[in-house]
């Protein structure tokens, strides 16, 4: 007896379809461009700062970096549209590609291999943190935090091993 031409067709059907919704699936996972790059938001779930990294790359992504006045604009404006920061979030963390595993106190952005020069530090930071006369602070967060004039962003170094947020980024743009 002939088997039906019904099943492969549904089977086509399917496959189609699966492959429509994982082409579209950066924009329902909280995708967004700007300056003709994308932007993802992690904040789902916390992660340290390697895994953070890896999960970047496995979206075909990097850790963000922020290089100018401009970038960290178009940062926070995207942070504050996707709707995480609430007025009772008071400091907020964001892992960036900015570290100095490589040599101590000389901070680069890891997706670029660029210097950080855009001096953006919370006052006081890079301090490089120091447990048993050990530096542990070796990774570079966006904080945001409210002041008595609204809310600050800036860059300080963390324990890499510490879970915060994150956000990745395409480099082309």
């Amino acid at each position: 007896m002939a088997r039906p031409l019904l099943s492969p067709i549904i089977l086509l059907f399917i496959v189609s379809t699966l492959f429509r919704l994982s082409a579209s699936n950066r924009d329902a996972v909280g995708y967004r461009a700007f300056e003709e790059k994308s932007y993802y938001l992690g904040t789902t779930f916390k992660l340290n700062w390697h895994k953070a990294s890896a999960f970047c790359r496995s979206q075909g992504l990097f850790l963000v970096s922020i290089n100018s006045q401009s970038q960290l604009d178009g940062v926070i404006e995207y942070i504050k549209k996707s709707g995480f920061f609430t007025a009772n979030e008071s400091n907020i963390q964001l892992w960036t590609s900015g570290n100095d595993l490589g040599e101590q106190s000389q901070f680069l952005w890891t997706s670029t291999g660029e210097r950080i020069t855009f001096d953006r530090w919370t006052q006081g930071e890079p301090n490089h943190g120091r447990v048993n006369d050990c530096t542990v602070e070796r990774c570079v967060v966006l904080q945001h935090y409210q002041n008595g004039h609204g809310a600050t962003y800036s860059f300080d170094d963390r324990p890499c091993e510490r879970e915060y947020f994150f956000m990745c980024e395409s480099l082309d743009g």
